[in-house]
């Protein structure tokens, strides 16, 4: 498991626009409750809402695009502060799914991240959303598992 403290040398720690998820369609799509092939995942105060499309869909060349969304909070300053952390605490642990989706030229993953927590201690996001990753990347591991030709 990866900590807030791997600096792991030659990883690339930059979130660029490109790989934002900025498209009202692609999020709408995210939580259309009649669709079958998105997922869930849940770690403390974070929850991944994903789903796997095609590069035409999305409009870009990567291989995973993210939001982020604080949830309800009393101020603007409380917003703007979790959705900072969740944007750092993404960008310190993206190659969770950026390396799952790298290899795979045809698929690209639109993740968003929800902040559930209290929005004055939103310190607890450095832990969660690191095991949400992981959580994310192992059943989609466990999808392209049983898409793959052969498989039970």
């Amino acid at each position: 498991m990866s900590t807030p403290d791997d600096d792991t040398p030659g990883r690339d720690e930059q979130f660029p626009r490109k790989c934002r998820l900025k498209r009202r369609r692609l999020i709408r799509a995210l939580f259309d409750r009649g669709r079958t092939d998105t997922g869930t995942v849940a770690a403390g105060c974070v929850r991944l809402v994903f789903r796997v499309t095609t590069p035409q869909e999305v409009g870009a060349d990567v291989p995973v695009q993210a939001g982020f969304a604080p949830g309800t909070c009393p101020t603007a300053v409380a917003r703007n502060r979790v959705r900072r952390l969740l944007r750092e605490s993404y960008r310190r642990h993206q190659h969770t799914l950026t390396d799952l989706f790298a290899g795979r030229p045809g698929a690209v993953l639109t993740v968003m991240a929800l902040f559930r927590g209290n929005p004055e201690a939103p310190e607890a996001v450095h832990q969660d959303l690191p095991r949400a990753l992981e959580q994310a990347a192992r059943v989609l591991e466990e999808e392209e598992a049983g898409d793959a030709p052969g498989a039970p």
